[in-house]
């Protein structure tokens, strides 16, 4: 039976996973809702590179609700609470790379599970941080330990050609000028370290679910940045980058439990690979590594093969999960779900669809 899926929004992962559903005749297209006046009413096909399909991209929320598609995945720049509610209480069952991994925690939780069960829908997120390096992976590894003290995950990502040039400036602060003053971990975090907080305590909550503990907060306990050795304009986003401005960032994100540490979380972010000593300096190296210590001590690296002739692959990582999970997400009950709750996701073999 085909899946008739929705995606919101056109950003980088957003395309790529329109070029995935289109190529998979599991799959069929629906609608697609964009941000821009001058993507409204637009061919899809010509918005993301692909052959013209018939299919009008609309900023009408509501026209997309009457659809009677099945799933929606959400790639917006930001998490909309009220918007998911919408396709929910339609019966449309939501798959979201941007907010809702742990809803316990966030207010919106109740009414997105009024909304989840009026419509007999469901709700889960993923990606890959929030997602694969800050929850799922270290919660699988911890299935092959006991006695654990401490989870420990980090994430080196290598992303010059990352097709967005606001979620890499304005996300991630590339291009921006260095801070003068040291990382300060008892000062105010801005807005962008609170928006990261906000998605990796999610992670951090679910982490300690599996763990058998309560999370009792996440700190910010260190932020770093390297410097572009040259002046440089990244493509495909034009995103410029001066010399001497942020060509690397790293944070690092602790979680306590009982007043004791029990996960931390490094998350660095580079578009060079000269930025110097403790930095990611080769393309080839893994891109993720999670420590479980405990009896045994686990130490699990992966990494993505980086090809020059395809879309960019962490883009195409998190539209791979989307694509995936969302039969998992159509053949769920009602109500919010997490990673903890639905089986693990799994692809398909080239040729066999």
């Amino acid at each position: 039976m085909t899946l008739r899926v929705i995606v919101c929004y056109t950003g980088g992962v957003g395309r790529e996973l329109i070029r995935q559903l289109l190529r998979n005749p599991a799959y069929e297209l629906v609608g697609v809702l964009v941000h821009s006046e001058d993507k409204d009413g637009q061919d899809v096909g010509e918005i993301v590179g692909a052959a013209p399909t018939g299919i009008a991209a609309t900023r009408d929320v509501g026209a997309l609700t009457t659809l009677g598609a099945d799933v929606m995945s959400w790639h917006g720049l930001k998490w909309e609470p009220a918007v998911i509610a919408r396709f929910l209480r339609a019966g449309i069952s939501v798959y979201s790379g941007i907010g809702g991994w742990y809803l316990p925690s966030q207010p919106e939780h109740r009414m997105l599970q009024e909304a989840a069960e009026q419509g007999s829908a469901a709700l889960v997120a993923g990606g890959n941080i929030p997602g694969l390096i800050s929850d799922v992976l270290p919660l699988f590894c911890s299935g092959y330990s006991s006695n654990i003290r401490m989870v420990r995950a980090m994430q080196r990502n290598y992303i010059p050609h990352y097709p967005s040039a606001i979620q890499m400036g304005q996300y991630l602060g590339i291009g921006q000028p260095i801070p003068e003053a040291p990382f300060d971990p008892s000062a105010v975090p801005s807005e962008i370290d609170r928006l990261w907080m906000w998605g990796i305590a999610q992670s951090a909550a679910l982490v300690a679910q599996g763990l058998g503990v309560t999370m009792d907060e996440l700190r910010l306990t260190n932020k770093e940045f390297g410097a572009s050795q040259a002046d440089m304009v990244l493509q495909p986003s034009g995103l410029a980058v001066a010399k001497d401005t942020v060509a690397g960032v790293r944070w690092t994100f602790t979680a306590f439990s009982g007043g004791k540490p029990f996960y931390e979380l490094v998350n660095e972010q580079t578009t060079r690979l000269d930025i110097g000593s403790g930095w990611r300096d080769s393309e080839h190296a893994s891109n993720w590594r999670v420590v479980i210590e405990g009896s045994p001590t686990i130490q699990c690296e992966l990494g993505l093969v980086a090809n020059p002739d395809e879309p960019d692959h962490v883009a195409a990582l998190n539209a791979a999960r989307a694509l995936n999970f969302l039969p998992r997400i159509a053949a769920a009950a009602p109500g919010w779900r997490s990673v903890l709750d639905l089986p693990a996701p799994v692809g398909t073999l080239a040729g066999s669809h």
